[in-house]
């Protein structure tokens, strides 16, 4: 069992050192143990992963996890984020880094968290690297523990973790021990590998220019979108003026049919009122005339009726319907219950009934 591994500077003939397959980057791994170098795209950065396992298979060493994707500030998404990036607000390693070994580990048997502390080596080792290809970045760093069963033994495992933030992009990379042995033992070795990982400098010319068009075509995006944009407040300021014009045209427009209302209305309630005026006075004038007749009615004994043209005649009073003939206007008086054809020798057909007006 390796209770512990020297690190290269201790050991260096205990290491060598290899390559990846497309000759991307090489790094130092243990001599005699299973390793494995390769670079995965899971977005716009390549992420160059390394594992080695120790022959009696206790204890392996990772650099990076491809099952990490990369991620994309919010703020900085104007389309559709290129493939195999996620949208998601930055976020620290003392953040990421519990929650990532719960959800990639969380299932092992027996798991258990640790605790979580900073990482000032590898945040110097990282920032060492970044500036080695001149990038501008933001790091955080940190290293987590955890233990799990694996059969009858018991796993102590310690991860190191970083979050890196370009800008627009960041992305998260995180580099482990795991050991039935004291995983603490291992950390000088899994720093210094770490540390080893040397990238192809026409890889990283390439990169820097790949930098170089991404940034250019973002400020052409974000130029595009700003000329857009001062075109669409110009758009928005035209519509507005039109609109005002329209709305004063039509307040316009509304003021007169308003005042023309207004005149209709007054026009009419004048004509309503002359009306009114006349009306009142020709019921008055017949008021009048009505209550005169009736006096005369009264001292002469006679009613005042009317036929269906509005003639008026005199008869005599006592009776509750009258019948005028209309051959030569001679008149018929009957009680309120008798008709004409009550009557002998007389033909209702020959007689109008008329109106008691008085």
């Amino acid at each position: 069992m390796h209770e512990r591994l020297l690190p290269p500077s201790a050991a260096p003939n205990a290491w060598e050192t290899v390559p990846d397959a497309e000759q991307n980057f090489t790094v130092s791994v243990p001599r005699g143990w299973r390793s494995r170098a390769w670079v995965q795209s899971n977005g716009t950065i390549p992420v160059q992963l390394v594992k080695t396992e120790s022959p009696d298979g206790e204890t392996s060493l990772f650099l990076g996890d491809p099952t990490i994707p990369q991620f994309m500030d919010p703020a900085a998404v104007v389309f559709s984020p290129p493939p195999g990036v996620v949208v998601r607000p930055y976020i620290s390693i003392e953040h990421f880094l519990p929650f990532y070994a719960q959800q990639r580990f969380g299932g092992l048997p027996g798991f258990k968290m640790g605790s979580m502390a900073p990482s000032p080596e590898l945040f110097q080792l990282l920032l060492q690297s970044a500036q080695r290809t001149g990038a501008q970045v933001g790091i955080t760093a940190g290293r987590f523990t955890f233990s799990f069963d694996e059969g009858p033994r018991r796993v102590q495992a310690l991860l190191f973790g970083a979050c890196t933030n370009f800008g627009p992009i960041w992305f998260a990379e995180v580099y482990g021990v795991s050991t039935v042995g004291q995983a603490e033992a291992f950390a000088p070795a899994l720093l210094e590998m770490l540390a080893s990982r040397r990238t192809n400098p026409a890889v990283i010319r390439r990169l820097q220019e790949e930098r170089a068009r991404s940034a250019a075509q973002h400020q052409a995006t974000m130029a595009m979108i700003n000329q857009n944009t001062a075109f669409l407040q110009s758009q928005h300021q035209q519509n507005m003026s039109a609109l005002r014009g329209m709305a004063a045209s039509h307040q316009a427009h509304m003021d007169s049919l308003h005042a023309s209302h207004d005149a209709h209305n007054a026009a009419w309630q004048s004509q309503q009122a002359a009306q009114s005026a006349a009306h009142s006075a020709y019921m008055h004038s017949h008021s009048s005339d009505d209550s005169h007749r009736r006096s005369i009615n009264a001292i002469t004994e006679e009613r005042t009726v009317m036929d269906r043209e509005g003639n008026t005649y005199q008869v005599a009073d006592g009776y509750d319907r009258y019948f005028r003939r209309r051959s030569d206007g001679a008149w018929i008086g009957t009680p309120a219950h008798r008709d004409l054809r009550d009557i002998p020798g007389v033909n209702p057909d020959d007689y109008e009934e008329v109106k008691i007006k008085v």
